[in-house]
């Protein structure tokens, strides 16, 4: 899983899609949290952990948080939590910052769950504290975020006796016992621990302070807890500077106390000892607000209503459209047992090349390189034949053709071929040696010229070749096949980021190549509109890493670059024979230079037309959700949440392995089981980058 990423490419760049979050902060929805005022662990932690936006997706972390947020999602009762803090010096920067950051989790938390959440406070501190050793500083469970807002306040450190160790078993026991919790079992009832230190071992006992012992065991108070129906959850904080030593030297008891009350009363537990957890909360920690919409619930139900019927057996040649519902995978044409993606081979090339053909064709869908790259890897580990491996390979992708073949290492000849997957068998074979752009239409060409060969195929290909798609696939790329093979490299090195996280050294350097590639392009040829697409496609992931990191200014540069090679795209686009690419340029022109909303919506309208490439009809459908809600900066007249929620259930209906339905699924919290949502919101990311002025 990738930290949230989104990208900014066309069909015409082998579906790498705009990643809108289709949401709006005035409409319908609870407050916008403020951002934390502290960014210690606990309080990036308590800022997170509740967010499907926010979880950060080092494994470290991203198991730790999507606990967090499955124990929050789903239910319909309502939630009291008790919030049970650690109040000592130990914990001064971390009282700081929870006490910043509670308002942004309670907020979080009303966005998951349908019913009411109220929360309650205590404080404990240690023996011979100024103020007791226990405080109950919000005696009733409350939804009041003024009252909870004057508690929070009064949060402050206070220094107690004897040493490290203090009285979490006694605020647990008071936030147990003495808290008004519901007597309903349809009353969902947390307590959430922050604490930096563990209570005192059963046997220490000192006369000078008589009061420092362990006054309740985990047996008594996990015993009481599940008698109320309490689930215990802790946060394990770090300590203050000046307590590194004590801190270090007990932290595994306070681990082991931590982990034993959660583990036995359905808790769960975030440890933020561990530098790796506390690295990955910084750069969540780093990512701008973020405002939400609302939506309604959706379920299977609403998913299968708009679910399309994709059988390529019942096609028929009186309906030639329902013969292009086809998938097809273009493997690197190269040896499988030794096949490499490197953006710069002319075996990977061939493959770009061809699969940016077919994926411009209404009715194909193309398999991305990153799921066949993956699949390969498993089949090669498991050691399958070629004929095995081709057949398994269009299985697992659930592909209905692959095609694969090999470039002659001199001449640069292309041999390829079609290969079926119910049987395995070349259905098409043909040779090429010219522009690798040409090389779909050699292979829709032979397949139309012996239909008997595969039926499916040369329906296919007769529709293409009858259609306007035809001019299509017989334009170059690119006025040289320099050209054209750099046009190409940066398809692919941009669709290869992908698999990666957007901060990564991978993602970082196959954009790096994908720009380069792109800007020779241009440089070569200044009126190529794919290239200069392309360069606003890069630009466009490399602001959002920079925008998600907090470096505003980078963004903002990078955003100027994506405009401007936007522009340069959507003036060329008359030289753009795909029908739908020149759509999709018109339309993010539309909305994000020209800032014409109405008719950024009749060119998106235009792609979701069932005519379109499957690709192009994702992208129309992933805009409109966005813009229908809000997103970018649309003014609120435009917002339609009906809508929205329309195109987002086409998404996650007919494109659920995309990178869009799997980001959707994400946000909204879509649960396999139950086959419905379990979270509501979806994020807005783009309204502080549409008010971004040129610079």
């Amino acid at each position: 899983m990738k930290l949230s990423r989104w990208l900014f490419v066309g069909v015409c760049a082998l579906m790498l899609l705009v990643v809108i979050d289709p949401a709006r902060p005035a409409l319908a929805q609870p407050p916008s949290p403020a951002p934390p005022t502290s960014t210690t662990p606990a309080s990036l932690a308590i800022s997170t952990m509740f967010s499907p936006l926010d979880v950060p997706q080092r494994k470290t972390m991203g198991l730790l948080q999507r606990n967090f947020l499955e124990m929050a999602g789903g239910d319909e009762g309502e939630l009291e939590v008790a919030l049970v803090i650690d109040g000592t010096n130990s914990m001064s920067a971390e009282l700081a910052g929870v006490r910043g950051s509670i308002d942004r989790m309670l907020d979080d938390l009303r966005r998951f769950r349908k019913g009411q959440v109220r929360a309650s406070i205590v404080v404990y501190r240690d023996y011979g504290s100024p103020s007791g050793e226990v405080s109950i500083v919000l005696p009733t469970f409350t939804a009041d975020k003024a009252a909870i807002d004057k508690a929070v306040e009064s949060l402050h450190p206070e220094s107690g006796e004897p040493f490290f160790h203090e009285l979490p078993d006694v605020g647990l026991h008071t936030a147990i016992t003495q808290l008004p919790w519901s007597d309903s079992p349809d009353v969902v009832k947390w307590i959430m621990l922050f604490a930096d230190a563990p209570p005192y071992s059963v046997t220490f006992r000192d006369a000078k302070y008589p009061g420092a012992h362990r006054r309740f065991t985990n047996e008594l108070l996990v015993s009481l807890a599940r008698k109320r129906g309490i689930q215990i959850n802790c946060i394990l904080c770090t300590s203050s500077d000046d307590n590194v030593q004590p801190y270090q030297q007990v932290v595994d008891q306070t681990r082991e106390f931590m982990s034993e009350l959660a583990s036995q009363s359905s808790g769960v537990m975030l440890d933020l000892s561990y530098p790796a957890i506390q690295t990955a909360l910084i750069e969540a920690g780093k990512r701008p607000e973020i405002q939400y919409a609302k939506l309604d619930p959706i379920n299977a139900f609403d998913l299968a209503a708009a679910r399309r019927q994709e059988d390529p057996v019942a096609a028929t040649d009186a309906s030639p459209a329902a013969a292009t519902n086809v998938s097809i995978a273009v493997v690197p044409h190269e040896p499988l047992e030794g096949i490499r993606f490197d953006p710069d081979r002319s075996s990977v090339q061939v493959a770009t090349a061809i699969r940016h053909r077919f994926a411009s064709l209404p009715g194909v869908r193309v398999v991305s390189t990153i799921d066949i790259q993956r699949q390969l890897r498993r089949l090669r580990a498991e050691g399958m034949t070629h004929t095995q491996a081709i057949r398994g390979l269009a299985g697992r992708l659930r592909a209905d053709y692959v095609v694969w073949g090999s470039v002659a290492p001199q001449t640069q000849q292309v041999q390829t071929a079609a290969y079926r997957r119910r049987d395995g068998e070349a259905v098409i074979q043909v040779a090429f040696d010219g522009d690798y752009g040409q090389v779909a239409n050699v292979i829709l060409t032979a397949a139309s010229k012996d239909p008997s060969r595969d039926p499916i195929l040369a329906r296919l290909a007769n529709h293409a070749m009858g259609s306007a798609t035809k001019a299509m696939l017989q334009s170059p790329i690119a006025e040289t096949a320099a050209t054209s093979s750099e046009l190409l490299a940066a398809l692919e090195a941009l669709e290869q980021s992908l698999a990666f996280a957007g901060d990564s050294d991978e993602s970082i350097e196959l954009l790096k190549t994908a720009e380069a590639s792109a800007r020779a392009a241009v440089e070569a040829e200044p009126r190529n509109p794919l290239g200069h697409w392309l360069l606003s496609n890069v630009a466009f992931n490399q602001a959002m890493r920079d925008y998600q990191r907090g470096a505003l200014d980078e963004a903002k540069a990078r955003m100027s670059q994506m405009k401007s090679s936007l522009r340069r795209a959507y003036r060329n686009r008359s030289t753009i024979e795909a029908t739908s690419l020149s759509e999709e340029i018109a339309g993010d022109y539309a909305l994000l230079v020209d800032r014409n909303v109405e008719d950024a919506i009749t060119q998106y309208k235009l792609l979701v037309d069932p005519a379109m490439p499957p690709a192009s009809q994702l992208r129309g459908h992933w805009m409109l959700a966005g813009v229908y809600a809000g997103d970018w900066g649309v003014p609120d007249s435009f917002a339609n949440l009906k809508e929205s929620r329309r195109h987002v259930i086409e998404i996650l209906a007919n494109w659920p392995d995309s990178p869009e339905g799997k980001q959707l699924k994400q946000w909204l919290r879509w649960d396999e089981a139950s086959g419905q949502t379990e979270h509501d919101y979806l994020p807005t990311i783009h309204v502080q980058m549409s008010k971004w002025d040129e610079v």
